[in-house]
């Protein structure tokens, strides 16, 4: 791929000079924060807000299991969305401000091009789950003492694995469209489709979706099997992406 090293230099500095790098850690951060510290004293809120005449409700007491897993599941929901809001511009904004002749113009390839842009996107989203993994575990060891760190790394890591998907997905909507609004439609459509499909039996266990029950059932300290098969199919779909993101610029009237 001609130009790689260029572009992918390029690429990682823009996810600093355009804050994606700070917007994108400090969401998970937050939600790393705030997810443990709102499940601990939920019990406290709700009895707070239902007043001394309000019919009591008898919750179970709050878990670090429980906070760990809340906090995969907001990061996997809200980390779709944003996945799709940073990436569908990432070739469509480029094509239409001209900047993607300018740069193809040069000894450049197009898989170099798309590359790049999947492998930098995706790390800003690594490091911003890392920073989020680490305020939730840390803060939820806080309060409630106790968390299985290892299950939830590979949890966290499983997560990046499919934010990468995700944002795999959103580059090849992102060349076929010229219009950044209509590459993210699409793409949360497409997304959300493959989302529901994991419920499907036999099939749903080998989709990109299985691989965040998985951690889930890691983080608890369960083992996995199957999963390991919807993890190789997740990362070919990764690379497929690539591929066919590359494919579709190539063809298109740049």
């Amino acid at each position: 791929m001609t130009g790689f090293k260029t572009l992918l230099f390029k690429e990682l500095r823009e996810q600093f000079k355009t804050f994606r790098l700070l917007i994108v850690g400090g969401v998970f951060l937050f939600f790393g924060l705030s997810t443990p510290l709102m499940i601990r004293y939920l019990p406290e809120i709700i009895k707070l807000a239902g007043g001394e005449n309000a019919v009591p409700i008898e919750l179970p007491p709050p878990t670090a299991l429980q906070a760990l897993a809340e906090y995969s599941a907001t990061a996997l929901q809200i980390g779709l969305l944003i996945a799709v809001l940073v990436t569908m511009g990432a070739i469509a904004g480029e094509r239409k401000s001209g900047t993607a002749l300018m740069t193809l113009s040069k000894p450049v390839s197009a898989g170099a091009f798309v590359t790049s842009k999947l492998i930098a996107i995706s790390a800003t989203f690594a490091i911003g789950l890392a920073l989020g993994g680490l305020g939730a575990f840390g803060y939820t060891w806080l309060l409630f003492e106790d968390g299985n760190l290892g299950g939830f790394i590979a949890q966290t890591g499983l997560l990046a694995v499919y934010m990468t998907f995700c944002v795999a997905v959103t580059l090849v909507f992102s060349a076929v469209f010229r219009n950044s609004l209509a590459a993210g439609g699409v793409a949360i459509g497409a997304l959300i489709a493959g989302t529901a499909l994991t419920a499907v039996p036999y099939l749903g266990r080998v989709l990109p979706g299985a691989i965040t029950s998985w951690g889930n059932h890691l983080t608890a300290g369960e083992a996995g099997g199957e999963e390991w098969l919807a993890l190789g199919v997740t990362l070919a779909l990764i690379a497929a992406s690539g591929w066919l993101a590359t494919g579709i610029l190539k063809q298109k009237e740049i």
